[in-house]
């Protein structure tokens, strides 16, 4: 699930912890004697008083103050060196010693009616109202909050505050304690008013707000230009979802959220997983991950993130249409290299980790695949399939390309899915060898997944830049196996094909199961592919000379030499390897023993010229 813009301006500090009253259970005398110390900056009515740098708290959620007062004292705010007046707090803060003491200050304060003064801060109210189309989804279009999403109330707080906070979060001032959950939510929020001008334009809108009690119903002002607040939905942990990604899951491209409804179970589950446990959502520029981050981290508990998953499944939200100029055809022939994994129709193949792209927003493809290509997803070590898609989508030259599959993806006719399976965990276990007794029967079915690029009978794929295997030796096989796992092989940054060969690698847990894939690879029978390089066959044939010595007179190979079998590779193949070892892309690993010993051999070859003349010498042994 990703969720973008979840919420809009959380002006006080956001945290963890927080009473689960509304409105608090205290004593009144008790409260008004604690208070004393709060009324010097808060003022006797909670106005606030900007001499102090104090807010107005008349009016405020009684549940929200609480959980910033035990931020304050659990240290989650007033800690940060730039934050002089959460450090002015955090003192007056742990005088409240116990649990008691809060809700008697709270139910106090509930009684307050003071009035928070403006600064006069200058913006332009018009550009205010049409940026805080992001904050209505939580604070609602009243400002009057949502305790269900953790927004609190924002209309009646002093311009000067509302500025202040929003540069604080911005800054990383606010928004980046670890168990400042709500809080991270708000920063990149914050980060999306791009300049002061911008940050001064939703504060004139907010400072416009008009407060009222929030013990009375909010009604929405029907002249309002900002989108209307979500219906409520029957599944209380899928709330804060839908205020971004719809009541029936059908994504909104303002809020930046993606469709949902009819995606596979498994993939929603994984995807929450990765947030909640960093491997997404953690890149700087991942301004949509670092929202939806914080949001996977309130499903602490396995069954919850089941239980949201399991009700997306109940969404029929309908796809929308599309808003990306292309050339849908163009966009089809891209598109060949994504049939393998995702489907003709875009079904997408849970053998093979790929999600349904079908009724996917065309904006939403074209982001991913940009994000895919920048590093901004799959790079991170653990996340394997991300790192397989990343070199898929640097095929893709540049932006127009990415437009036009995005578009070509958007024209899919969705199909029914099966309903939830868990997904698969992926292992770290060491590299595989072929010690292990093994079984073709067990290697042919982990072999479907080889299959999409490599061919059923291992002939290789040209279009999807997969050499051909059949024929290959079962040692040679695993000891690739084990280079693209342990990053001899997969892991230069140049070596686009080995890193999407790598993480495929990694999805064979165990020596068993790479013992078993090669020994199936080794019984597949295909016939060499026509040539395609032009070379001097006769020159060719002098250069490898030198090649012989290992490999053999006639590329049969020679596993005592540790030379694989070339005889009836494709010659294209041939040659990207020779260029590979020659400008150090392959064989510069100083863990790749045979790579080394093969890329001073290459360096013989004085030019692109020499090198297609042996790749196609070597097209004519049988």
């Amino acid at each position: 699930m990703k969720k973008h813009y979840i919420s809009g301006i959380i002006i006080f500090v956001l945290g963890t912890a927080f009473s689960t009253n509304v409105f608090a259970e205290g004593d009144l005398g008790r409260g008004e004697a604690k208070y004393k110390v709060c009324a010097a900056c808060h003022g006797e009515n909670g106005e606030g008083r900007k001499i102090a740098n104090a807010p107005r708290i008349s009016g405020q959620h009684s549940w929200y103050i609480a959980r910033q007062l035990n931020n304050f004292k659990n240290g989650v705010r007033g800690t940060h060196i730039n934050d002089i007046t959460g450090m002015q707090m955090r003192p007056m803060a742990m005088t409240l010693l116990t649990d008691q003491d809060i809700d008697d200050v709270l139910v106090y304060v509930g009684s307050l009616n003071g009035r928070g003064k403006h600064s006069g801060v200058k913006g332009n109210i018009e550009k205010g109202e049409s940026a805080y189309a992001v904050c209505v989804t939580c604070h609602g279009a009243n400002g009057q909050g949502n305790k269900t999403l953790n927004a609190p109330k924002i209309a009646g707080l002093p311009d000067w505050y509302v500025e202040r906070q929003l540069n604080n979060f911005k800054s990383g001032i606010r928004g980046v304690h670890a168990k400042d959950i709500f809080g991270q939510q708000m920063r990149p929020m914050a980060m999306t008013l791009a300049s002061d001008e911008a940050v001064r334009d939703m504060t004139v809108f907010v400072a416009s707000l008009k407060s009222s009690s929030i013990s009375k119903p909010v009604t929405l002002a029907a002249s309002t230009n900002v989108t209307n607040v979500q219906a409520p939905v029957s599944e209380p942990l899928y709330a804060p979802c839908a205020s971004c990604h719809g009541s029936e899951g059908e994504g909104n491209q303002k809020l930046g959220a993606p469709r949902l409804a009819g995606q596979h179970a498994w993939y929603l589950e994984r995807q929450l997983r990765n947030w909640r446990d960093g491997i997404r959502g953690t890149h700087s520029e991942d301004l949509y991950g670092i929202q939806m981050r914080p949001m996977a981290m309130t499903l602490v508990k396995d069954s919850d993130l089941k239980k949201v998953v399991s009700f997306i499944g109940t969404l029929r939200g309908e796809p929308s249409k599309s808003t990306i100029q292309g050339n849908s055809d163009s966009g089809k022939t891209s598109y060949a290299t994504c049939i393998a994994c995702h489907g003709e129709q875009g079904e997408g193949n849970k053998a093979l980790n790929s999600p349904k792209i079908a009724g996917l927003q065309d904006w939403y493809i074209a982001r991913q695949i940009r994000s895919f290509k920048k590093g901004i997803r799959g790079s991170h070590e653990k996340d394997v399939y991300g790192m397989q898609m990343r070199p898929m989508a640097m095929t893709l030259a540049d932006d127009e390309s990415i437009k036009n599959v995005a578009l070509y993806v958007s024209t899919f006719k969705e199909k029914a899915q099966p309903s939830i399976t868990q997904t698969a965990k992926i292992s770290t276990a060491e590299p595989a060898s072929v010690s292990v007794t093994s079984s073709t029967e067990n290697g042919k079915t982990l072999y479907g997944v080889c299959a999409s690029c490599h061919g059923a009978d291992g002939a290789g794929n040209k279009a999807l830049n997969a050499p051909r295997i059949s024929g290959q030796k079962a040692w040679y096989i695993a000891r690739q196996l084990a280079n693209f796992k342990s990053g001899i092989r997969g892991s230069h940054e140049k070596d686009i094909y080995g890193q999407q060969m790598r993480p495929m690698s990694m999805t064979l847990a165990n020596d068993q199961m790479v013992a078993d894939v090669s020994a199936y690879v080794s019984t597949l029978k295909s016939s060499a592919s026509p040539p395609t390089i032009k070379g001097d066959a006769a020159a060719g044939k002098a250069a490898y000379a030198i090649c012989a010595t290992c490999h053999g007179a006639n590329g049969e190979g020679n596993k005592a030499l540790n030379a694989p079998a070339i005889a009836g590779q494709n010659d294209w193949y041939i040659v990207r390897q020779l260029y590979n070892f020659k400008n150090g892309i392959r064989g510069a690993d100083p863990k790749d023993s045979y790579g080394l010993q093969m890329r001073p051999m290459v360096m013989t070859l004085a030019d692109d010229a020499a090198i297609n003349n042996v790749a196609a010498y070597i097209a004519t042994l049988k």
